[in-house]
């Protein structure tokens, strides 16, 4: 089952959230900037050789070097042809 929250959805539990929690009332329409969304992202880094090919395991798949790899913070904008998508099974 496919679950799918369009920007008001979104901006409607913000609102809600924010008057339940700090009791504060939001007018988005009011922002000069869109609400926006913080999540990290994994930079992966794969192992290499001297010459800079990529070294591959046994099954022929790419080694990913764990002590290189980082995540990192990226924000996406929350604006009028925004969506937030997951799946129920």
């Amino acid at each position: 089952m496919e679950i799918k929250l369009n920007s008001w959805d979104i901006n409607e539990a913000i609102k809600n959230y924010v008057k339940d929690k700090y009791n504060l009332d939001v007018d988005f329409e009011e922002m000069n900037e869109y609400p926006c969304l913080e999540y990290s992202r994994r930079e992966i880094v794969h192992k290499k050789h001297k010459n800079g090919k990529v070294k591959k395991d046994k099954n022929g798949n790419w080694i990913i070097d764990e002590e290189k790899s980082k995540y990192v913070t990226e924000f996406a904008e929350i604006s009028d042809d925004s969506a937030i998508v997951f799946y129920l099974w």
